[in-house]
């Protein structure tokens, strides 16, 4: 309650409002209709993620994710049971609250070898497991854009996520990856064995959600859009 009543407050007394998504856009029109608004996303650095050849004997799934309800890895873990993919791992980067009750989780259901917790692992390292990677999942139950997304597909690893905040702003179905239905493993299951087994899907997918990355999140172009928001604002007070 004290958080949201500072983020009510302040975004009522803003000149100007950015958001990093269309589904932050809207919840800050709720309290500030006066105030220009602009979308700007965050960024990444596409140059960090330039794929090596991939060798290896398994397919690899990846997430990388705080382990609390919100990122839905208990969704993912269920997914992993459900699939039909004989020789996989997942893997999963991040720590939380809900660590050792999703441990548990892979545990009770008979997959904690094919499930590895890696905790939390420096930036500088997140590329080199995403090279390694052939599917990113993440089944949010909400979001408000997901940078971790952004990355995978800068290192072109095709995405499955949920129709959930900020996600639609960079994932077309069946374009840049593919969504699953919330709360439901085995249509996650199904969505990942898509790609997995399904060479050229993947491919495509991971082409443009490269593309995308490159025209749309690189932060030379965020920066350029954001001088141009600060030079606006301040034009637009300069006679006050």
């Amino acid at each position: 309650p004290f958080d949201r009543f500072w983020q009510r407050r302040i975004i009522k007394r803003a000149d100007a409002i950015t958001a990093i998504s269309s589904y932050l856009a809207e919840f800050a029109k709720r309290y500030n209709k006066k105030a220009p608004l602009f979308i700007v996303p965050n960024g990444i650095d596409p140059g960090k993620f330039l794929v090596p050849d991939k060798v290896k004997k398994e397919k690899r799934i990846i997430t990388i994710s705080r382990l609390v309800p919100k990122n839905g890895v208990d969704i993912l873990i269920r997914a992993a049971k459900e699939t039909k993919i004989a020789n996989y791992k997942l893997q999963i980067i991040g720590d939380g609250k809900e660590r050792k009750k999703l441990e548990k989780l892979a545990k009770d259901l008979d997959i904690e070898d094919k499930v590895k917790f890696l905790g939390e692992i420096p930036n500088d390292k997140i590329a080199g497991y995403l090279a390694q990677a052939d599917v990113f999942v993440r089944p949010s139950r909400s979001e408000g854009l997901g940078i971790a997304f952004l990355e995978a597909m800068a290192a072109r690893i095709p995405i499955v996520a949920t129709h959930v905040g900020g996600i639609p702003d960079f994932l077309e179905h069946e374009r840049t990856g593919l969504f699953c239905e919330s709360e439901n493993p085995k249509d996650l299951a199904v969505k990942m064995a898509m790609i997995l087994e399904n060479e050229n899907l993947s491919k495509k997918l991971a082409e443009n959600g490269r593309r995308l990355v490159e025209e749309k999140y690189s932060w030379d172009k965020i920066a350029q859009e954001v001088n141009k928001i600060y030079a606006e604002v301040i034009n637009s007070h300069s006679g006050l």
